[in-house]
C-alpha cells in the first residue's frame, strides 16, 4: 500500500497574530477571515503592558470589533441547579438538538459552557426552542454578550415557560 501525504503547512502563533497569507486564507487569531474582514496592523495597534505585575496584551478597536462579531454564533450554557462533566453535557446537548453542523464546546468558569455553532440556523434554534431539560434540570441558553460576567454565579436573565391547564400553548 502506498500512502502520498501532503504535508499541509501550519501557521503559527505570530503568523496568525499577523494574519500571514498561506494557500490563498487568511487567518487571524485562528480565524479564517472574508476580503472586508482583512485589515493591516499598524505601528501602536497591539500595545502590551503589565498590570499588577501580568503581562496584558491591549488590542486596537478594529482588532476587538472583529473579535467580538467572530462570537455572533456563541451562547452561554448551564445547568441550573446540578453540576455535570463537560463530556456527559457535550453528549446530551448533542442528543438533544441534533445539530445539522458539528458545534464546539468549551467548559469555562463557574459551571458555565460555551457552544460555537457553525451554522446560524442551528444557533436560532436551539435559542427559541426552550425549555431544554437535562437529567430533571433546566438547561438555561443565552447568547454570549460582552456585558457576560463569569463571576454571577446564575444568569442575570432566565426565560421561563409556564403552562396554565386549560389555556392553549400558542398564548
Amino acid at each position: 500500500m502506498v500512502v502520498d501525504l501532503e504535508l499541509v503547512p501550519t501557521l503559527s502563533w505570530k503568523e496568525k497574530l499577523l494574519g500571514i497569507v498561506r494557500d490563498s486564507r487568511r487567518e487571524i487569531f485562528g480565524i479564517e477571515m472574508d476580503e472586508e474582514d482583512v485589515f493591516v496592523f499598524a505601528e501602536g495597534d497591539i500595545t502590551s503592558s503589565y498590570v499588577n505585575g501580568i503581562p496584558s496584551i491591549n488590542f486596537f478597536d478594529k482588532v476587538n470589533q472583529f473579535l467580538i462579531k467572530d462570537m455572533a454564533n456563541i451562547m452561554v450554557i448551564n445547568l441550573l441547579g446540578r453540576n455535570i462533566g463537560y463530556v456527559a453535557l457535550q453528549n446530551k446537548v448533542y442528543s438533544l438538538w441534533k445539530p445539522s453542523k458539528p458545534f464546539q464546546m468549551m467548559d469555562i468558569e463557574n459551571d458555565y459552557f460555551l457552544a460555537k455553532f457553525q451554522n446560524s440556523d442551528d444557533f436560532e434554534r436551539v435559542l427559541s426552542q426552550v425549555p431544554w431539560i437535562i437529567y430533571g434540570q433546566y438547561l438555561t441558553v443565552q447568547p454570549w454578550s460582552i456585558e457576560f460576567d463569569l463571576a454571577q454565579p446564575f444568569p442575570s436573565v432566565v426565560m421561563w415557560w409556564i403552562n396554565f391547564p386549560g389555556l392553549p400553548r400558542y398564548m
